[in-house]
């Protein structure tokens, strides 16, 4: 696959002109974590690419928490501008390929989320410090982009070397050729290097892979393990709410004003009403059960499916939990 050098000084340059063509975001830390800040000239330019994923997931520009789809009596019709994701993590885009996979990969398929899909391009960057919490490689990803994403890069010190992975990575490219230099053989010896760095560093902090049979180990568990598992469980839903695969969702009328609105909203396993039907009945009425849900989901019914975990092991579970929940912990014990 051939590669193309950013040198330092041509990435603001760069920036700018994608701002132009859509609204671009980038991740830049500040107070102690890595945000998603919307690019703008009047403000200073200080992206951090070496950073883990950002504290929020990305799945907000596919799948908003609130989305209104719907309007009664007259259904306006509204406009998605084309945007771009400059820098996020191969942790999100194993969410985006989640998505993309139960909005587009099924009939129906979800207009709303193709949409927003088909306007917004990615481009991904490495993740050369994996941290603690970090467990991407025990789900068979890599800490730098190679799929889903337009474009990739690696921030090295001679600039940003990109790779291109789409039709539309390529477009982007040919585009701005001019501001590309030639990448040379010791370039590409230091993406190496940064990569199998933060590989080693996966393989430290996550010494132990998952059961190969880990579907039909989450399938079995008796009562008693997943009594224990979710024993510490206080039902805040940081973990939900933060992960980037999660996908359930429900739809709700309201009115405002004259007019009728229906309203997608994000679900999650872990509410009390999550499987309640009409009559009252919940065949998910105890917390266990609404727990044990979240593994199965991820770990066992996705898979059964679509032959893939529906987990990124970004970490935001554990670093957003109130008990400091470490699912890694519960899968290695099956």
């Amino acid at each position: 696959m051939k590669s193309y050098l950013l040198s330092p000084d041509k990435i603001l340059t760069f920036v700018k002109e994608l701002s132009r063509d859509g609204s671009l975001y980038y991740p830049m830390f500040e107070e102690g974590r890595t945000h998603l800040v919307r690019f703008d000239d009047a403000h200073e330019f200080k992206p951090d690419f070496a950073k883990i994923r950002t504290a929020e997931n990305i799945k907000q520009f596919f799948f908003p928490s609130r989305d209104t789809v719907a309007k009664f009596p007259k259904d306006d019709v509204r406009q998605v501008d084309k945007r771009y994701l400059f820098g996020v993590k191969n942790c999100d885009l194993r969410g985006v390929d989640i998505h993309d996979r139960v909005f587009m990969g099924w009939e129906p398929v979800d207009p709303f989320y193709k949409e927003r899909r088909d306007k917004t391009i990615m481009i991904s960057a490495d993740c050369p410090e994996p941290e603690d919490s970090c467990f991407c490689n025990l789900l068979g990803l890599n800490p730098y982009g190679d799929a889903v994403c337009d474009l990739n890069f690696t921030e090295l010190p001679a600039g940003l070397l990109f790779e291109s992975y789409t039709k539309r990575g390529e477009e982007i490219i040919d585009a701005y050729k001019g501001m590309f230099t030639e990448v040379k053989n010791d370039d590409e010896k230091a993406r190496k290097s940064i990569r199998e760095k933060a590989i080693t560093k996966l393989s430290k902090i996550n010494s132990k892979p998952f059961k190969k049979d880990l579907p039909a180990r989450v399938e079995a568990a008796d009562k008693a393990r997943i009594r224990d598992a979710r024993d510490e469980c206080v039902e805040c839903h940081a973990c939900l709410h933060a992960c980037p695969t999660c996908y359930c969702f429900l739809l709700s009328d309201y009115k405002k004003g004259k007019d009728i609105e229906r309203v997608r909203i994000w679900d999650t396993c872990y509410y009390a009403a999550y499987a309640r039907v009409g009559g009252g009945a919940n065949p998910r009425s105890r917390i266990d059960e609404r727990f044990w849900n979240r593994f199965q989901c991820k770990f066992d019914f996705f898979n059964k499916y679509e032959n893939t975990l529906a987990c990124s092991g970004c970490g935001r579970c554990l670093l957003g939990c109130s008990a400091k929940i470490d699912i890694r912990e519960i899968l290695w014990n099956l």
